[in-house]
């Protein structure tokens, strides 16, 4: 049995007039349910975005593609042979760690020329101002760039710094830096550092992670949804049009 056109439309018409006399004597309790309304939509909205695209996984603190983005625009400026090849920082209790990389770590130039092979660009800098925090935050970081191919987007780039500030997820590619050559660069003029990233060395949440947040999202909005529905129906139970007043709408 089907309820007939004209059974339904008195139905929804006194849904509607009981919702407005709701509103009418009741607002907070229609703002109430405007605002779960919005947020189950929200969180539909946020499934199915974080389904379709790369989520940074939030329990990362720290990667080494955002590790290597924080050098972007730092001057490093051209050693001389011993300073290349010679790191000098203060004795701690542990020893610092050194690792040697191939990134996407190129200069600016001041005249518009490419550095030549084996140039060494150094720098010193403090884990604060790269946005460490944490014990060893005051430490000294020594950053050594070294030009390996003037024409390539990539550069060898050695870092010297306490192991507890080093990115714990995928490292990009190892490279070997050999004892400096004779430059033509006078030491001491410095270079500003721009830096390529690489979405591989970013840590995102995988499709399971992803599919699970999704699932949570949206059995949380089916649940905000039923909650407005049982309101919607309480209200049209309990605010009835007065039957004096059927033949207004």
């Amino acid at each position: 049995f089907l309820p007939s056109p004209l059974g339904l439309t008195m139905v929804i018409c006194s849904l509607l007039a009981s919702l407005r006399i709701c509103l009418e004597r009741h607002p907070p309790l229609v703002s109430f349910f405007f605002c779960l309304l919005s947020l189950a939509l929200a969180f539909v909205g946020f499934a199915v975005y974080i389904q379709s695209h790369d989520i940074h996984n939030p329990d990362v603190k720290e990667d080494w593609d955002s590790l290597l983005k924080s050098l972007a625009h730092l001057m490093f400026c051209i050693t001389n042979k011993t300073q290349g090849n010679v790191v000098s920082l203060p004795s701690t209790a542990e020893p610092p760690t050194t690792v040697s990389i191939l990134v996407g770590l190129t200069f600016d130039l001041h005249n518009g020329t490419d550095l030549p092979n084996d140039t060494h660009l150094g720098l010193t800098i403090s884990g604060t101002k790269l946005g460490f925090r944490g014990p060893d935050a005051q430490k000294s970081i020594h950053l050594l760039a070294v030009i390996t191919n003037s024409l390539s987007r990539e550069n060898c780039l050695r870092i010297t710094a306490p192991s507890s500030l080093l990115p714990k997820t995928r490292k990009p590619p190892k490279c070997v830096i050999g004892k400096q050559s004779m430059t033509l660069e006078i030491p001491g003029i410095c270079y500003r550092s721009r830096y390529q990233a690489n979405p591989a060395l970013s840590s995102m949440l995988d499709q399971e992670d992803r599919t699970l947040c999704s699932q949570r999202l949206l059995m949380t909005s089916a649940f905000l949804l039923c909650l407005c529905a049982t309101l919607c129906c309480a209200a049209g139970l309990y605010y009835r049009l007065p039957k004096n007043k059927w033949g207004q709408i």
